[in-house]
């Protein structure tokens, strides 16, 4: 058996939308939305990105409860560990 036969999608035949890199920015051109969709339909929510995006949901609306103002949040970890997607995702739930 190969390896790309255990893949949903063949990755030899598949492409990254994004190469791989996701950006947070105001871009919403067609390309850039197209891009975000990819992200967003391909977007695995499971163990720590689960817990992270529960622990910053979870200090927002405690925030937001007592003084009406909403927390800032820090992401950290090690370069590729998929930070910058984080935060690109829950900019697109949280906008729209």
């Amino acid at each position: 058996m190969l390896n790309r036969e255990v893949y949903l999608n063949d990755p030899t035949i598949r492409s990254l939308a994004n190469e791989g890199v996701a950006t947070v920015k105001d871009d919403l051109s067609k390309l850039e939305l197209d891009i975000l969709e990819y992200e967003l339909r391909t977007f695995v929510c499971d163990g720590a990105y689960a817990a992270g995006l529960k622990k910053i949901l979870k200090s927002y609306n405690t925030s937001v409860e007592k003084n009406g103002k909403q927390a800032g949040v820090w992401i950290s970890g090690f370069f590729g560990s998929g930070k910058s997607h984080l935060a690109k995702m829950i900019r697109a739930l949280w906008t729209n």
